[in-house]
């Protein structure tokens, strides 16, 4: 995962007094990524439209949600999926701990009865091969809310700078959003749904360059999914996401949801929201920072879109430290209830128009 913080000084000024104690990186980068990106891009490199910088929502407004509780123990089961999966090693393009993942998460979705689809191809640029994996579970209505994981690792090895070459399992930055989908998909198969169900693993999130570079060389897997979604609309083969939400480190011990400031801000309110009805509000937007991330080819299509990120403060993004240990089942339980409460109350609005 990777940041483009505000850098307008007066802009920050606004966003931080509308966050209410909120703390807005605005300059002080806390790793070197969030700061410029790493560089200009490329000559000639098309970049997308950056979304929307949003202020932070007013916390004292809260809408009134029940709340929604995830079962017992799934924690503890999407825990051992990111056990599982952190077994299998770096986990990006071309490594056999990437084939094994991708098998993985295919043999877990046929466990529950639902064939996945698999999306792959070779970008042409990069001569490198992605895939994507989708899921739906089939509403009343064919419209669709997207519930969205990135499944690769960074790449920690063939940087120019040796402190960027170390082993790297990803365990927060990967799996757990992975795991956390993995052990939803029950839930949600269970649950009575007036819209369809997409759950999307998406690949090629993280940036080639160590740096980001303006999502140059990164969000592969979104950009793709969000194009070839818009060209279904304009042939009427599909139904329209009408809503998105992507899970991104979601299981450290310390758990910090920060309020990402491109995310939609009714979906913000929403999440927020749920946070309250929940219980679990103080591991939730304490802090605010704008983060570009898978969602935001989605923002860009025009698709409400809102990012579950546990980034801003995080001591082992990107580091060798972001490992099991430093994740908890407690953390992912937490999360799986917010997203569950949330869940009834954007179908309502977004695809019932209620």
């Amino acid at each position: 995962m990777n940041v483009r913080a505000s850098t307008a000084m007066a802009l920050a000024a606004a966003v931080l007094g509308a966050c209410l104690g909120a703390a807005l990186i605005d300059g002080q980068p806390q790793h070197e990524e969030k700061a410029k990106g790493g560089g200009a891009p490329a000559a000639g490199t098309a970049l997308p439209q950056r979304p929307a910088l949003g202020v932070c929502i007013d916390r004292r407004r809260v809408l009134p949600l029940t709340a929604v509780r995830a079962p017992t123990g799934l924690g503890d089961a999407a825990f051992e999926h990111v056990r599982r999966l952190v077994a299998f090693g770096p986990r990006y393009s071309g490594t056999p701990g990437w084939t094994q993942q991708l098998d993985y998460i295919d043999h877990e979705l046929k466990q529950l009865g639902l064939q996945a689809t698999r999306d792959t191809w070779t970008d042409r640029k990069e001569l490198k091969t992605f895939t994507n994996i989708s899921v739906r579970l089939p509403g009343d209505k064919p419209q669709r809310i997207v519930l969205a994981a990135h499944h690769d690792t960074k790449c920690t090895t063939g940087h120019q700078d040796p402190q960027h070459n170390f082993h790297f399992v990803g365990a927060n930055d990967g799996a757990s959003g992975v795991a956390l989908l993995l052990a939803l998909a029950p839930v949600l198969q269970a649950m009575p749904r007036r819209a369809t169900i997409e759950l999307l693993f998406l690949d090629g999130e993280e940036s080639l360059d160590w740096g980001w570079n303006e999502g140059a060389r990164a969000l592969f897997g979104s950009k793709r999914h969000a194009r070839r979604h818009r060209d279904a609309l304009l042939l009427g083969d599909e139904a329209r996401i009408e809503a998105f939400v992507l899970l991104d480190m979601v299981g450290r011990r310390e758990l910090h949801i920060q309020e990402e400031l491109y995310s939609t801000p009714l979906l913000r309110q929403l999440a927020w929201s749920a946070a309250v009805a929940t219980g679990h509000e103080k591991s939730f937007f304490q802090r605010a920072e704008a983060a570009s991330d898978d969602h935001t080819p989605y923002l860009e299509a025009g698709i409400p879109s809102l990012d579950l990120i546990d980034l801003n403060g995080n001591p082992h993004w990107h580091q060798p430290t972001d490992t099991i240990d430093n994740m908890a089942p407690t953390s992912l339980q937490t999360v799986a209830d917010v997203v569950l409460t949330m869940l009834p109350e954007i179908e309502r609005i977004y695809v019932l128009g209620q």
